[in-house]
């Protein structure tokens, strides 16, 4: 009897202890594996908008550019809130503080009429704004790597692969940001194509890591094969793009957004697998 007794209460004190890391698990009401992917969006949002502001003021003024530059700022700040409403761990939540308070000025700059004193400004404050929400998802990833510790599996590499992926999202728009930012300052486009010229190499060098992946799908292999035939474009005449010829804004617009579309759907594919694993 006193046999039976303890083993029922082991087993209590086991799947009590099981609820609790089940729930530690999780970020919030939400998955690492999402938070990872959602935080990761704000990366490139902030690049987009900057992008897109950018654009507007060099006078390629399109409704679509409008829009995108309106829904970024909705979707930016309805993640965020999102973050922050499920943010449990300190780190996270300074990091959380820390973009909201880049974020109300560079805010401002959008919401204001364009011209080349404020593009030039957010040239300056993308950067900051970029860093802080890429601290945040590092943030995320080290409280998912603690909340894992207790079962050991496959879950925190594909957390890492979710990060590594989606930051291609934010090196697309960030490609077609200082190719139209080098365009319109030239007092600065010697920095600006150093920029740009970091972001091309390493964005070309994910491209292989992912596509060597242990963790992809015939449907995340067929998306990257997208990603190359799109990529082709700009890696063939690296020295034109690079000098801000042979392309038009137009014509780097539309690619970087398709490249960003194809890494959000591939994010997305292996967020699907880490939920299943």
């Amino acid at each position: 009897m006193k046999t039976k007794i303890t083993i029922v209460f082991i087993s209590l004190m086991l799947l009590n202890t099981f609820k609790i890391h089940s729930q530690s698990a999780n970020y919030g009401a939400i998955s690492f594996n999402k938070a990872v992917n959602i935080s990761g969006k704000q990366r490139m949002l902030s690049q987009k908008m900057s992008k897109a502001y950018l654009l507007i003021t060099k006078g390629i003024n399109s409704p679509e550019i409008k829009k995108e530059l309106n829904s970024s700022k909705f979707i930016f700040e309805k993640q965020l809130d999102i973050l922050s409403k499920n943010a449990s761990s300190s780190a996270v939540k300074l990091s959380i503080k820390k973009v909201r308070k880049l974020w109300s000025g560079f805010k401002k700059i959008i919401e204001s009429p364009p011209s080349f004193m404020n593009s030039q400004n957010i040239t300056k404050l993308n950067s900051d704004l970029l860093s802080a929400c890429h601290e945040l998802v590092l943030s995320i990833e080290v409280s998912s790597n603690y909340s894992n510790q207790f079962f050991k599996n496959k879950n925190q590499d594909l957390v890492s692969i979710i990060n590594t992926s989606g930051k291609q999202r934010m090196l697309s728009q960030r490609l077609c940001l200082y190719y139209t930012a080098s365009s319109m300052f030239p007092n600065e486009k010697i920095e600006f194509k150093r920029i740009l010229t970091m972001v091309f190499e390493e964005f070309d060098s994910v491209i292989g890591d992912l596509l060597i992946s242990s963790y992809n799908t015939t449907e995340s292999e067929e998306e990257l094969g997208s990603v190359m035939s799109l990529w082709e474009k700009f890696q063939s005449n690296k020295r034109g793009f690079i000098n801000g010829r042979d392309f038009s804004l137009e014509e780097v617009y539309t690619i970087t957004n398709e490249l960003t579309k194809s890494f959000n759907r591939i994010t997305s594919i292996y967020e699907v697998i880490a939920k299943d694993s």
